[in-house]
């Protein structure tokens, strides 16, 4: 049998599928089945041949991969002692371990990955089960540890250093939001489960020999020749290319090389250990050394390589790979990329099974399948189209460079048509001209890369030297910017597509493969009614429903509305205890809901934690056709005049910050106040409160309270809102209301027991942060919502909050829930 590591493979990826899809079990009944099932197969087979099939051996091996990975994968999401007690709370105490990985951050603090990890509850021992109840005592945790906030001290930490650091431990929290980073998916795959809050750090034992100490030294020291020669934009874009370090590049920057499809030049990956490793080999070779001493050479460098830059998924991939790679040249076998790929999917799985949910991992996995499999197979196939023009006795003649370019041009296409699905599940947007530009990106970043090398090598001993090493790698970072500055500015340069669901990924595949036949049997016509029954099904298909998310930004509100006829609301968005909440909360929610616009941008009013979200995405020039401020004296522009009383000194300078961003902004502003409807298609929003001209010291006061209207469906917006301005128009609510927006966070101010009478509930949503400052939401308000009879949602509880209506009936559920 051919590559039967491939299979073999498949079997281990199998059986953590089943286990994710089906309970503990599901799983164990599956893989009976399937004994059963292969039992019965080769039964028959062996009665009606009269021989054993030669394929039993490597069903039996698949079977028992497919076993192994299913364990493996229970095994590791099967929560212990450990994550039990940090499920419920966070604890203080003392962490010791082996440093692996350091990181500096831009604000001066260590990022270190803990290895061996030992820890003691402040007061007591490690964690331990007697009689009901759980206590600490010499407890070695079962997985590494980040440890965050430590200030770089006079005292420097290097990797190979064993620790000891106080502070408070926690488990990774999952997402929380839709679109959000899965920070818990993407360190459990690289064996990190917790996460330590420290506050002092000391050094227990130092290990100057240690191969991961060297690599630490060689990275500052590398790291700090690239500070000293480039400029600041060159240096965060060469110390994420080559370092693995994202923390000194630009936001700009990196949206930039997001919005062109070209991120995956931002991080160490396959394509840089290849790169690294290969341009050492080659040069070896060259120079008459011998295969052994080139490839223990080539070994060790790209091993010391990605352990320098943190041993990442792709790395570890493509590290795997090389190796194999180098042990085919050393004995004279043949590489084949498949193989050597499932031989690598099989060793990661089983060193962390989490892998096998990790995007980058499943893209980089996918990538390598299509080069190695799909790619020589597509090559054939469209020689033999071509072939099949000609007429008997003619032969092609074709120019190498002519030939070489569109076989890339094909190798391109075809890695964007099987990845590019993917893409869009995990990134929710699409990049059309990526696919040209990673034709001469691709095979620039073999120089680029070799400058930066060169330039950081040669700087430790002379800084002028470097400097000249580096001039090739920042004319090309030039170059690039020059390049994707032009593309990212041209017509449908990005296509933000939202998140599909597992079966419409299926059916992008089946079209994809469909639209390969027509292309390669020249069939234009059935071609063409294909992709215009595509077009059709799209416009066909059900009304959408009215979507509604309160996201989880911590002590703040932002609620984002998608109409049935896509129109796009965001109402407020701010935080006072998250920074950036646009470009890390807002922004990746409005991907992924397939959004690339707002329509409208209601501000209830001008408290920070309502709108510094908001701020930051009209600072980056988000596109915003209107926005809707409250008709009050106090929301008047900085030049005019404000009304006869004084605001706080705060939220005055709050409200003046904002007001002067919307003015530069291109978005047209509405005022809204009492008696006005903004009608979207069937859904009608019509304002509530507060009347025109109003005028309060208290910024809460004028807050825009407005009542949704869907058919049945009706929902109360009520802002930060106190409990003396309800009285003033809770007898218009339409009574009762499916869902109401609990005011101003839950406060026992708010949301009074008469109010609640009027308008009677069924559903209650607020937003708070944990462990807020203010106490939100305090017991009281929780008291009057249950004895009115509604059922409360929070983000602090559960995160993210989606709704969704059809007009009749309507579906509440926290996100992470879905």
């Amino acid at each position: 049998m051919k590559r039967p590591f491939f299979l073999f493979f498949i079997g281990l990826v199998l059986g953590e599928a089943v286990a994710i899809s089906l309970n503990r079990i599901g799983f164990f009944v599956m893989a009976l089945f399937l004994f059963i099932l292969i039992l019965i197969c080769f039964g028959l087979y062996q009665r009606i041949k009269r021989k054993r099939s030669p394929l039993f051996i490597y069903a039996i091996i698949f079977y028992g991969l497919f076993f192994a990975g299913g364990l493996l994968l229970l095994r590791a999401e099967y929560p212990d002692t450990a994550d039990q007690m940090l499920a419920k709370r966070e604890i203080d105490g003392t962490l010791s371990g082996n440093v692996e990985f350091v990181k500096k951050t831009a604000e001066g603090e260590y990022q270190l990955t803990l290895s061996e990890v030992s820890f003691w509850e402040e007061g007591k021992g490690s964690l331990k089960y007697k009689k009901g109840s759980y206590f600490f005592e010499n407890y070695k945790l079962r997985a590494k540890c980040r440890i965050l906030k430590i200030k770089v001290s006079e005292k420097k930490i290097y990797p190979g250093d064993q620790i000891s650091c106080t502070g408070r431990l926690s488990a990774i929290k999952e997402t929380s939001n839709p679109g959000e980073f899965d920070a818990r998916t993407y360190y459990y795959s690289l064996g990190i489960r917790y996460q330590f809050f420290g506050k002092a750090i000391s050094r227990k034992k130092e290990r100057p020999l240690s191969v991961y100490r060297m690599a630490g030294r060689v990275r500052e020291r590398m790291d700090a020749v690239y500070r000293y020669i480039l400029s600041e934009n060159e240096y965060g874009l060469l110390k994420a290319m080559f370092l693995g370090d994202k923390t000194e590049l630009s936001s700009e920057e990196k949206h930039l090389y997001e919005e062109n499809g070209v991120a995956h030049l931002l991080a160490v990956s396959g394509l840089h250990v290849s790169i690294v490793g290969g341009i050492l080999f080659r040069f070896l070779r060259k120079r008459k050394f011998s295969y052994a001493v080139s490839c223990i050479c080539s070994s060790f460098v790209l091993l010391f390589y990605a352990i320098m830059t943190g041993f990442g998924n792709s790395v570890f991939r493509a590290v795997i790979m090389f190796l194999i790679f180098l042990l085919a040249q050393y004995f004279g076998a043949e590489y084949d990329m498949v193989t050597s790929m499932s031989l690598a999917g099989i060793l990661m799985l089983y060193d962390s099974p989490l892998r096998i949910l990790e995007s980058g991992c499943i893209i980089s996995f996918t990538s390598i399948f299509a080069i190695g499999m799909i790619v020589p197979f597509a090559k054939e196939l469209e020689e033999k189209r071509r072939k099949s023009k000609l007429i008997p006795g003619e032969f092609l003649i074709e120019s190498k460079w002519k030939k070489r370019i569109r076989q890339a041009f094909l190798t391109s296409v075809i890695i964007s048509m099987v990845i590019g699905p993917l893409l869009l599940r995990f990134y929710y947007q699409w990049s059309p001209y990526s696919v040209l530009l990673n034709l001469f990106v691709i095979p620039a970043m073999s120089p680029l890369l070799l400058s930066a090398i060169t330039g950081g090598v040669v700087g430790l001993f002379q800084l002028w030297a470097g400097m000249a090493g580096c001039i090739p790698a920042v004319l090309l970072l030039r170059g690039f910017h020059v390049i994707f500055q032009f593309i990212h500015k041209m017509p449908g340069a990005v296509i933000v597509t939202g998140c599909p669901s597992w079966w419409k990924i299926l059916l992008f595949y089946l079209a994809e493969l469909c639209l390969f036949i027509c292309w390669y049997y020249r069939l234009w016509s059935v071609g063409c009614v294909f992709i215009l029954i595509l077009i059709a099904g799209r416009f066909c298909r059900p009304v959408p429903p009215l979507q509604i998310s309160m996201l989880d930004v911590g002590q703040g509100e932002c609620i984002f509305l998608k109409t049935p006829a896509n129109e796009t609301i965001l109402i407020d968005g701010g935080s006072t205890s998250k920074k950036h909440i646009a470009d890390y909360t807002i922004l990746p929610a409005l991907k992924y809901y397939g959004t690339d616009h707002l329509d409208y941008v209601i501000i209830t009013h001008t408290d920070e934690d309502h709108i510094s979200g908001i701020r930051e995405l009209l600072e980056e020039e988000y596109p915003v056709k209107n926005i809707i401020l409250p008709d009050t004296l106090a929301m008047r522009l900085p030049e005019q005049k404000t009304g006869k009383r004084e605001v706080q000194e705060k939220d005055r300078e709050s409200k003046k910050n904002i007001l002067e961003v919307i003015k530069k902004s291109n978005a047209n502003v509405l005022k809204i106040s009492k008696g006005d409807i903004l009608q979207l298609d069937r859904i009608s929003l019509s304002c509530l409160h507060p009347v025109k001209g109003w005028d309060d010291e208290d910024v809460n006061s004028g807050s825009i309270v407005f009542a949704l209207s869907y058919e049945k469906f009706t929902m109360l917006f009520t802002g930060d809102l106190p409990g003396e301005q309800e009285a003033l128009f809770m007898k218009e609510v339409p009574s009762p209301v499916s869902i109401l927006k609990t005011a101003h966070h839950g406060s026992k101010n708010s949301t009074t027991d008469l109010f609640l009478k009027m308008v009677h509930p069924q559903k209650a949503i607020l937003s708070a942060g944990k462990n807020n400052l203010y106490g939100h939401p305090h017991k009281e308000t929780i008291k009057r919502l249950q004895k009115n009879g509604a059922d409360i949602y929070g983000t602090l509880w559960g995160g993210a909050i989606h709704i969704e209506s059809n007009g009749q009936k309507y579906q509440i559920n926290y996100f992470k829930n879905q």
